[in-house]
């Protein structure tokens, strides 16, 4: 007969590693995230945020999970799920669990399982909702609309889920004010940008273990992810071309040096094609016809339908995965590479935004949610103010060891001297 003991203890034995090694990348997070550590456990520290029950609904990896403790640290009580199942970190959901916050999230589960577990974070009552594409504000709309009439406020990470609430406010469906964390400063100007722009090609390029020196890169949506992408892919020797609908941001795309142009005369030359648009069906059925062999398919932007896997599959004869992560389709007589399943790609397919970029960013979120708690706001879509945003910035560039020069007063506009009417000589000084 076997021993009980030699049966029970590797699975306790592997979950107690699990834990560890959750923690272990958890404190990582916290050696670079001086912002964090800082100025916002100074701000929130204050007791405004003791007893307020929060929901964090990010991609449930380490860096989220060092938000919610700071949060946690900070006296509230904080509910933590995924805003995609297939981001979802076991050892980082075990790692939490242990230190005693609720996490209603599971790794490996598929779709249904992530609408069960949006609605357990919205069972548990929440105030408060830091979230990723309104995927829990907008369920929380549907299924459980008593508890969203009861949200004090909501703050945002995309620029996806900010539309969403805007769309809400103009349909008369916001009873609570929203602040848009996508639209401050020190999101969108760096985590948008610089944090999708590198960690996308970094999973691109490990998924694939193909070259960019030379690949035509296709990048979908000009917005700030693929204004980053296509910058850090033409900096690494690619020849970029860029897919745009607005035309203000096509012509950017342009004077930034990519080629701009239809999909029925881009796509043809693609070896890479990455979608950026925060929408759905960036890449659909009317485009499969211009993808030529081999080129890789890869989503950057919050929904995983902007790569329309669905119809790559109904339009193939077959599918094989030649490497972990990819998927590739058969369609004619061509080999069509999906990435990740068209999840995100830098998070399914990689550890998602440097540690740096991610400290300003949920500086941005833990910020305004105590705004949120401290400030009367109406009921609508708001941005933290832009003290709060500076704030911030000023936080990052101490860590950095960065001083700034004041103002000095010759340099300031002389527009109130002429409102007055004073008369204001060439030094700058009243003249008498």
């Amino acid at each position: 007969m076997s021993n009980p003991e030699l049966v029970t203890s590797p699975p306790r034995r592997r979950a107690s590693e699990e834990v560890a090694e959750g923690r272990s990348r958890i404190d990582w997070v916290g050696r670079y995230s001086p912002v964090l550590n800082g100025f916002v456990r100074r701000t929130i520290g204050d007791g405004a945020l003791r007893g307020a029950r929060i929901a964090v609904v990010v991609h449930l990896e380490a860096k989220t999970a060092y938000l919610a403790t700071v949060l946690a640290d900070a006296g509230a009580e904080v509910i933590v799920a995924g805003s995609n199942p297939r981001t979802t970190r076991g050892d980082v959901v075990a790692a939490l669990r242990d230190r005693g916050l609720t996490v209603v999230a599971e790794p490996g589960g598929d779709y249904a399982d992530w609408e069960r577990e949006l609605l357990a974070a919205a069972d548990h009552a929440p105030e408060y909702v830091i979230d990723d594409g309104a995927e829990l504000t907008m369920r929380m709309l549907r299924h459980r609309p008593d508890r969203y009439a009861a949200l004090k406020g909501v703050s945002e990470e995309t620029t996806t889920g900010t539309a969403r609430l805007a769309a809400l406010a103009a349909a008369g469906k916001l009873p609570f004010p929203a602040l848009t964390a996508n639209d401050a400063r020190c999101k969108h100007l760096f985590d948008n940008k610089f944090g999708t722009g590198q960690t996308t090609l970094q999973a691109v390029l490990r998924l694939s273990n193909r070259q960019i020196a030379g690949a035509v890169v296709v990048v979908v949506g000009y917005g700030f992810v693929g204004r980053g992408i296509a910058q850090y892919a033409r900096a690494m020797g690619a020849r970029t071309s860029v897919i745009e609908v607005d035309p203000v941001r096509a012509l950017e795309a342009h004077m930034d040096g990519h080629r701009v142009g239809p999909a029925r005369e881009v796509l043809t030359e693609a070896t890479m094609v990455i979608t950026a648009t925060g929408g759905m069906r960036a890449i659909g059925e009317r485009d499969l016809p211009y993808l030529r062999n081999d080129v890789l398919l890869a989503n950057a932007g919050h929904h995983d339908l902007e790569v329309d896997v669905d119809a790559i599959a109904a339009a193939s004869s077959g599918r094989r995965e030649p490497r972990d992560g990819i998927t590739t389709y058969r369609v004619g007589d061509r080999d069509l590479h999906v990435l990740t399943g068209g999840a995100l790609v830098n998070i399914a397919g990689g550890s998602g935004h440097p540690v740096e970029i991610m400290d300003l960013t949920f500086a941005v979120q833990g910020l305004g949610v105590h705004h949120l708690a401290t400030t009367a706001l109406e009921p609508g879509v708001h941005v933290i103010p832009a003290a709060l945003d500076d704030a911030i910035a000023a936080a990052k560039l101490a860590s950095l060891g960065v001083v700034l020069d004041p103002i000095r007063p010759e340099q300031t506009d002389d527009a109130a001297d002429w409102i007055d009417g004073r008369d204001v000589n060439s030094e700058g000084t009243e003249a008498q």
